[in-house]
């Protein structure tokens, strides 16, 4: 595949345990990347370059499905309890502006650790960038000595940046496509970081395939005879779900359907370019000599749906289209084609960073680093199998006439998989709530014999009775956890 990238420039003891020098590592972070949907489809680079040749996490899930909180998590690797805005305000619920979040995200500990570190696109969403994007006398952004971060969202051009604490606003021409600027942009601090003899963290967020996931110019004529996957829980009616699923009419063939279809097309068309984007980076690396010492991840900040429940396009729920995602891990000491089959998430990419970098994890961090589990080191690896998922209803929230999400879809769920169960179980709240002794409605799913998750067995005879209370007394464990005592 060609790239269209324009005027791309072709504790140490874990450290040293793979390299006598400390690794780069690049992050790639991509927004609402499905995975069960065929999101990995169209990026035959990623595979190759990355899964091929690196690792691949099976089972890997966000803490909470939607923008802001996920992207907190990231920084921090805090549950989004220890981030919440307990007055229901923030960043999608999320108290990101302060000075407590921002001493907390990763990149202050990487540059403690001697790393030069950069951020290069959608770093939390508009409301979380007002501090940094004001006109005059707007904050730096803490942990990043070099960033062109987005200060807006739902476009591919016209975008206004913060580069380094002074706004920059893009073009409409084709040179000007999002995601082609965030990729010269980080090659270009790559370098400059290898021109100074410095290990490089680089944050890479492409807004691909957000909505309105406009495809770059060369791309938009691509899978033109593709549909959504029209999987058995599309368009299905799922009477025994919580409320908001239960209620959702029937997607209308001529309109709604046809809507969905052309989304995923574009999904997939705006895919390509991060894909182009992952070609560039490995090919810039490789030209430097400094591949084999450079871990690169790509992930996403959610899962996404299309029609799954005649949910529209959105995400913001419990099931497995939203809250697992690729991840996927090339570097030295990962095997080729290898594969950890262990539950991680979001929370654990942070402390798995520092470790990569041989530098101390915080203490504050409630995720645990998987880096020995995919860096044969000879250590043992013994690894959780349960998995916390908390979401706070961001309010009323319609697309397509369909009501996405409310007040009563907060929840809190946990994802169970070891050698001989494979389930989630969720909670339902009917207010936005910080107290949750007050459930409405449960769900409980055995993924293996229903991966579609269309019969809530909560209450029934399939249900385990001692198997419940065993996952309902980890969420409410989980959801008061802080620092390392969590899981």
């Amino acid at each position: 595949m060609r790239s269209y990238l324009i005027n791309v420039a072709i504790a140490f003891v874990f450290a040293s345990l793979v390299t006598c020098r400390s690794p780069n590592i690049v992050l790639i972070l991509n927004d609402d990347q499905d995975l069960t949907l065929g999101g990995m489809r169209p990026m035959k680079n990623a595979q190759a370059f990355l899964k091929d040749q690196g690792a691949t996490l099976d089972n890997f899930f966000v803490t909470t499905p939607v923008c802001c909180p996920s992207r907190a998590t990231i920084l921090t690797g805090l549950y989004p309890h220890n981030i919440h805005a307990k007055d229901g305000s923030g960043c999608m619920r999320m108290n990101v502006s302060n000075p407590v979040f921002e001493a907390q995200m990763m990149g202050n500990w990487l540059q403690k650790a001697g790393y030069r570190t950069g951020q290069f696109g959608k770093l939390l969403n508009p409301i979380g960038m007002v501090p940094y994007c004001q006109q005059n006398n707007s904050r730096k952004i803490p942990g990043f000595d070099d960033y062109l971060t987005m200060c807006d969202d739902l476009r591919y051009f016209l975008n206004t940046f913060t580069h380094n604490g002074e706004l920059y606003t893009s073009g409409s021409s084709p040179n000007d496509y999002l995601t082609s600027i965030l990729g010269n942009r980080s090659i270009q601090f790559m370098n400059d970081a290898l021109e100074k003899d410095l290990p490089f963290f680089s944050y890479i967020a492409p807004y691909a395939p957000h909505s309105p996931c406009t495809p770059a110019p060369w791309y938009a004529n691509e899978f033109r005879e593709m549909r959504a996957p029209r999987t058995p829980n599309y368009n299905f009616s799922a009477l025994d779900h919580h409320w908001i699923i239960r209620q959702q009419q029937p997607l209308d063939p001529n309109t709604e359907e046809e809507e969905i279809d052309e989304m995923f097309r574009n999904r997939w068309r705006a895919l390509l370019s991060v894909d182009d984007l992952i070609f560039a980076v490995v090919q810039f690396l490789k030209s430097k000599g400094v591949l084999d010492n450079t871990y690169i991840m790509m992930t996403s900040d959610h899962g996404y749906q299309l029609g799954q429940f005649r949910l529209p396009m959105c995400k913001m729920h419990v099931y497995e289209h939203d809250i697992r995602v690729p991840f996927l891990i090339r570097g030295p000491g990962i095997a080729e084609g290898s594969h950890f089959t262990g539950i991680a998430g979001n929370v654990d990419i942070a402390p798995t960073i520092m470790e990569l970098a041989g530098a101390e994890i915080p203490a504050y961090m409630n995720g645990k680093s998987f880096a020995k589990q995919i860096v044969k080191t000879g250590e043992p690896s013994n690894w959780r199998e349960m998995y916390m998922i908390e979401y706070w209803s961001v309010g009323n929230f319609t697309v397509m006439n369909h009501l996405i999400d409310g007040i009563n879809n907060t929840y809190l769920a946990a994802r169970l998989i070891n050698d001989t169960h494979n389930y989630v179980y969720a909670e339902f709240y009917p207010i936005l709530t910080n107290e949750f002794d007050t459930p409405v409605e449960y769900e409980l799913y055995n993924i293996d014999e229903d991966p579609f998750e269309m019969k809530n067995i909560y209450g029934t005879e399939e249900a385990d009775q001692t198997l419940v209370d065993a996952l309902r007394s980890f969420i409410h464990k989980q959801v008061g956890c802080i620092g390392s005592d969590c899981l």
